[in-house]
């Protein structure tokens, strides 16, 4: 592993995660939607982050939600990597 980058309920970078674990905080909360749709679960974890402080519009409009989050972790696991723009771009560099 040769840099870290998340984007999750409980922090939005590997410091307020790594903050959030070990004060044992869950990012998992009641969702009136899910209620009012009818679903039988009413709860879920999704994260709190502004989209427009993190990725272009242009770019952000092709984008669902999840494709977001990941742009978002990969651009944060690259930076923590130090890898130069040649290093990312070579075939043999991947991301898991």
């Amino acid at each position: 592993v040769t840099g870290l980058g998340i984007v999750s309920p409980i922090g939005n970078n590997t410091t307020e995660v790594a903050k959030s674990l070990r004060e044992g905080r869950s990012g998992i909360v009641k969702c009136d939607t899910y209620e009012e749709m009818g679903f039988r679960s009413h709860v879920h974890g999704a994260p709190e982050i502004d989209f427009d402080d993190h990725i272009d519009r242009k770019l952000r409009r092709f984008m669902g939600d999840g494709a977001a989050y990941n742009y978002i972790a990969m651009g944060q696991a690259i930076a923590d990597s130090g890898l130069s723009e040649k290093d990312v771009r070579d075939l043999r560099t991947g991301l898991v």
